[in-house]
């Protein structure tokens, strides 16, 4: 299987319609975020673990998380 995982070429993937945060945890490197994805082909994601450190929110000059969950799954400020 990994061979076959391994064969495939991915050019692009499917934009992120909208994200809820269900849930955020502190971590000694950051934060947990739960979250539940919608995706844009109509495909929904349910209880994706998102690691968000504490550099990564620096990188985004923010320390607030949902905002750091927004530039993480690549929605930026118009």
């Amino acid at each position: 299987m990994a061979e076959f995982m391994d064969s495939i070429d991915y050019e692009i993937g499917v934009p992120i319609r909208t994200f809820n945060i269900l849930d955020t945890s502190v971590t000694e490197e950051g934060y947990e975020v739960l979250l539940n994805i919608d995706l844009d082909s109509g495909y929904e994601l349910e209880d994706v673990k998102m690691k968000l450190s504490f550099e990564d929110l620096a990188g985004y000059e923010t320390e607030d998380v949902h905002e750091g969950v927004k530039y993480a799954l690549g929605f930026f400020a118009e």
